[in-house]
């Protein structure tokens, strides 16, 4: 009698976990602007969708792409989104797929939030000596690490005046940027993220220590 007692004690928890391997649907909002999201393994950013999950929600990034959907700059759209759960996701993957199974509005509009909101400023700092261009910009380390070493910065920071020989720590905000000329391709291929000084914070005239060899 026992043991009987203690499996029904374990249902709940056996189906509960069941469910959470479900689908399920939700209404979105897709902003008629581009934010930007992190590149989940290394230094980076992408462009990515600013959605509402429902009429009463607040304005954030898209936790990943939304298969079916064909963003347009200055249309707002309204859709019902499945959520599915990926078995076995890769290591630099989601756990979560998002396809939009009916589009239900889709309408001409100015953006009810700046994009800019969800732009992260962050703060590196620039090697003296510059990076061979056919990789990179710039040495660059990233302070948000307890002892960052030199890496590859692959862009051009606009507003930047880089100095040989100099030691540069800056603020830089990464946005979205929608290039006119290439409005002929679809979603993502029609934007580029550009990083921006936002603050020269110091300059120190040394030789960089330790930069990469190759």
């Amino acid at each position: 009698m026992k043991k009987y007692f203690a499996l029904l004690l374990l249902l709940p928890l056996v189906f509960g976990g069941c469910d959470d391997d479900k689908s399920y649907t939700e209404t979105w909002t897709v902003a008629p602007e581009k934010g930007v999201t992190g590149v989940f393994m290394g230094f980076g950013y992408v462009p990515a969708y600013i959605v509402k999950k429902g009429s009463d929600a607040n304005w954030e990034i898209a936790p990943g792409p939304i298969e079916g959907f064909a963003f347009e700059k200055g249309y707002q759209t309204d859709m019902l989104v499945r959520i599915d759960h990926v078995p076995n996701p890769p290591a630099d993957g989601s756990s979560l797929r998002y396809t939009m199974i009916r589009q239900l509005s889709r309408i001409p509009a100015e953006p009810s939030v700046d994009p800019k909101t969800f732009s992260p400023e962050l703060e590196i700092v620039i090697a003296s000596e510059r990076a061979d261009n056919h990789m990179a910009a710039y040495w660059f380390k990233d302070t948000r690490y307890p002892e960052p070493r030199w890496q590859a910065f692959p862009w051009e920071i606009e507003g930047f005046d880089f100095k040989p020989g100099y030691e540069a720590y800056v603020r830089i905000q990464p946005v979205a940027e929608y290039d006119k000329a290439q409005e002929h391709l679809i979603d993502n291929d029609s934007w580029t993220v550009k990083y921006n000084l936002k603050e020269l914070i110091s300059s120190e005239k040394k030789d960089s220590e330790g930069l990469p060899s190759f």
